[in-house]
């Protein structure tokens, strides 16, 4: 299921483009959420308090491409660890496997942060040309990541949620 989840995410950020300055500019699909009337944008220096997705997507943004730029290939708990640092809470965090379960390196990995009912979700690795995020709704169920997070995944069996 979460492969479906990547395979999904992967195609809706497919037509992503780097703007001149490098920073990943999704192009309008079902994923992308519009901020709401008066919603200011934030700045990549903090995260905001109780913001929106698109008040902290800029923190959340450079927070992974600052880890990235150290370590292109880190992991999903890596990355999480990062943002968590960063003043993000632990239980708004999920991320998918760093490892499929033939033990390869998958082509992309995903890291989301919930605020409220929206997501920031960030997706790196070779299959997707480097770093690319977007907001989406949260799931129904609660969280940003199919298969991402729920009972019984943790961060030892390769993906999860931070909260569990």
């Amino acid at each position: 299921m979460l492969a479906v989840a990547v395979l999904g995410f992967g195609v809706a950020l497919a037509g992503c483009t780097a703007a001149g300055n490098d920073v990943a500019t999704p192009t309008q699909s079902a994923w992308t959420v519009q901020p709401t009337a008066g919603a200011t944008t934030g700045s990549p220096d903090s995260f905001v308090a109780k913001g929106t997705a698109a008040q902290n997507q800029a923190a959340f943004d450079a927070t992974i491409q600052g880890v990235l730029a150290k370590n292109a290939k880190a992991t999903g708990q890596a990355v999480t660890a990062a943002l968590e640092s960063a003043g993000l809470a632990k239980s708004s965090l999920q991320f998918s496997a760093s490892r499929t379960s033939a033990k390869l390196v998958p082509g992309s990995i995903l890291v989301s942060a919930q605020f409220g009912s929206e997501c920031v979700i960030g997706q790196w690795g070779n299959a997707v040309g480097g770093y690319h995020s977007a907001i989406a709704p949260a799931l129904g169920a609660g969280g940003c990541l199919v298969g991402g997070g729920g009972t019984g995944s943790t961060p030892s069996s390769g993906g999860g949620s931070l909260g569990d």
